[in-house]
């Protein structure tokens, strides 16, 4: 065969794998998109196999099984009637997200009453550990959302930075619960101050001889 048409017919396939590869990305990445908008804070139109987030909480559950807010034109899921009534009387306080570059976290947080209450109300009171809560005042739940989806940070360790307006600072360690798929923690806060919250991202170490 003439080497002319022979290399013609090699690039024509070539051209034709890269037309396809190109186009299985392009739904992927479209399919990935939709994924980011289907779990960012609750916020969701879904079927009913999907799950979602509670606005809330953070937990995943199917919204056939959850309550459904409308917030400004959008609509969140929650697990209960109580938690509904809670972020109707509130909405920004669950709404709260900080961002650095392409990741995103989302922020909820309740006072320590309030995550005792909510949790006997779903039936899981058992699973509060008295020692984690003991003397603190608020609860954070924290997961992270990164360009199209929810991520998993694997080793990298979370903590939250509470700062008052002295500029004093306390922090807690936020620990990643596997079950909802949420990094959680409690902290001391007076309550009805502002204060500024940030989320603390420790990498994984490597050892390097200098």
């Amino acid at each position: 065969m003439n080497t002319k048409l022979t290399r013609h017919i090699v690039a024509s396939f070539l051209a034709i794998a890269v037309a396809v590869l190109f186009s299985v990305f392009s739904l992927n990445a479209e399919d990935a998109h939709k994924e980011h908008s289907a779990h960012h804070h609750g916020d969701h139109m879904t079927g009913d196999d999907e799950k979602v987030r509670c606005a809330v909480y953070g937990m995943m559950m199917k919204p056939s099984a959850m309550v459904k807010v409308e917030q400004d034109g959008k609509a969140y899921y929650v697990c209960n009637d109580m938690q509904a009534e809670m972020f109707k009387a509130n909405p920004d306080k669950f709404l709260q997200t900080i961002s650095v570059g392409s990741l995103t976290f989302d922020l909820n947080v309740l006072t320590t009453d309030a995550y005792k209450m909510m949790m006997s109300h779903m039936g899981m009171g058992g699973m509060i550990k008295a020692d984690a809560i003991k003397g603190k005042t608020h609860y954070f739940s924290v997961y992270p959302i990164q360009d199209h989806g929810e991520i998993e940070l694997g080793d990298v360790k979370l903590a939250l930075q509470v700062t008052n307006a002295k500029g004093e600072t306390k922090m807690a360690l936020l620990k990643y619960s596997k079950m909802f798929r949420t990094y959680e923690g409690f902290i001391v806060m007076p309550k009805g101050e502002e204060r500024k919250v940030r989320i603390r991202v420790t990498s994984p170490s490597v050892k390097i001889s200098l």
